[in-house]
């Protein structure tokens, strides 16, 4: 059986997503998640005139961002990426935590002009690491999906099944951050 197969991006992080996927790649526990995060937040010397906040409140369970914001991560990804990589409505991510108060808006980086390659000499490893973790599952939250061909085979030898999946990228969206 073939087709075609797409895989939507994940929405921007929150407090807990974050601190899963940290623990996930990078190995951090969620305490020093936070205080690697609180030091983003609060604001680092890189060098453009004193000190800067890399990234947005990271204490929220909104999925939320700014229209600002999205106009931002729109023409950076045109420029970088091309048009194609870019939906032509800005996505809008659903809140699945029960009772959410939603006051703040996703964890992101205060401007997706401070790429990761930019800020490598700036910052300690794992300062690093985390930023760039925010800054990709933003950047890639902003993009178009990514589409694959996919092929199912079924194969049948006696009394067992077997199935065999196979899939090749036909347009990267997302997957290019």
């Amino acid at each position: 059986k073939r087709g075609e197969r797409r895989r939507n991006p994940l929405a921007p992080y929150t407090t807990s997503t974050l601190q899963q996927a940290a623990s996930r790649k990078l190995g951090y526990t969620a305490r020093r998640t936070m205080a690697l995060a609180q030091q983003l937040y609060e604001g680092i010397d890189v060098g453009q005139g004193g000190t800067i906040g890399l990234i947005t409140y990271m204490r929220t369970d909104s999925t939320n961002i700014s229209e600002l914001a999205q106009e931002e991560a729109r023409q950076f990804i045109s420029q970088r990426y091309g048009p194609a990589f870019m939906p032509e409505e800005p996505p809008k991510y659903k809140t699945k935590a029960r009772g959410a108060q939603e006051a703040h808006e996703a964890i992101r980086p205060t401007s997706v002009e401070r790429t990761p390659e930019s800020l490598k000499n700036e910052l300690e490893p794992d300062l690093w690491k985390l930023y760039a973790l925010i800054w990709n599952r933003f950047v890639a939250s902003q993009m178009n999906p990514a589409l694959f061909d996919q092929t199912d085979i079924d194969i049948t030898a006696g009394r067992v099944d077997f199935r065999a999946t196979g899939s090749i990228t036909k347009f990267s969206g997302f997957l290019a951050v």
